[in-house]
């Protein structure tokens, strides 16, 4: 959410521009996720709302929530991870991939700062826009879902857990960030400081994705070293090999 709205005077964009811009942010994301392959959804006090269509009792596949606010401000999540056999002790837990939770939270920042530039217009140079930027990873409540929440990666010689603990309660970083840098190449090294406390909430100390210079690794992107090249191409970030 921007620490400073824009004037609320500002012309809001209409749900189907917004719709088609969503379309386009996303096009170049290493995962395909729908997100605003729907209409929009207005809400009682002016935000345009996207989410999947389901049927009732059954979760929606690729789960989001979007909603974007006429100030700038707005919300996304993703449902992410798969339930699994700890091999600690054989506990059904929420594995969460290492490398899913740095990617889609630089994604999610870089979406939401570009909402935001909309509605700042031309102050995006001052020193004053920001964003306040909240990242939170919260556990499913529902009795056939819930399960503590492990972050898993592939230092090891197989996939598996990483760090030293499991949490049943959401984890969540909050961070200030200057908004150009988060439409800069800059984006990962702003990012990088939210990730990094996200994960130390598991045990910890930095992550394996994206080094302290702000570069992604992309050969610890398992399966995915193509995909997060070209997406770290598309959006002007930079990686390297190994």
């Amino acid at each position: 959410m921007p620490a400073h709205p824009a004037p609320a005077e500002l012309p809001a964009p209409s749900g189907e521009d917004l719709r088609r811009w969503l379309r386009r942010h996303v096009a170049h994301w290493p995962a395909p996720i729908a997100i605003g392959a729907e209409p929009p959804q207005p809400r009682p006090d002016g935000a345009l709302a996207f989410a999947p269509s389901r049927r009732p009792g059954h979760p929606a596949a690729g789960g989001y929530y979007c909603e974007f606010h006429p100030d700038g401000s707005a919300l996304a999540g993703l449902q992410v991870g798969t339930l699994r056999d700890s091999p600690a002790d054989g506990r059904k837990v929420w594995a969460l991939g290492e490398g899913a939770v740095a990617w889609i939270t630089v994604a999610l920042v870089r979406l939401l700062a570009a909402n935001a530039a909309r509605a700042v217009g031309e102050r995006i140079a001052s020193p004053t826009a920001q964003l306040a930027v909240e990242a939170a990873l919260i556990p499913a409540t529902d009795a056939e879902h819930a399960a503590p929440i492990e972050v898993w990666n592939h230092a090891g010689t197989t996939y598996g857990p990483a760090g030293d603990r499991r949490l049943t309660g959401t984890a969540s970083a909050r961070h200030l960030a200057d908004l150009a840098t988060c439409l800069s190449p800059a984006l990962t090294t702003a990012v990088r400081p939210l990730i990094v406390d996200l994960l130390r909430r598991f045990g910890l100390s930095g992550s394996r994705h994206i080094d302290p210079a702000g570069v992604l690794r992309r050969d610890h992107f398992t399966g995915y070293d193509q995909e997060i090249h070209a997406w770290a191409d598309a959006i002007g970030v930079p990686s390297r090999s190994g």
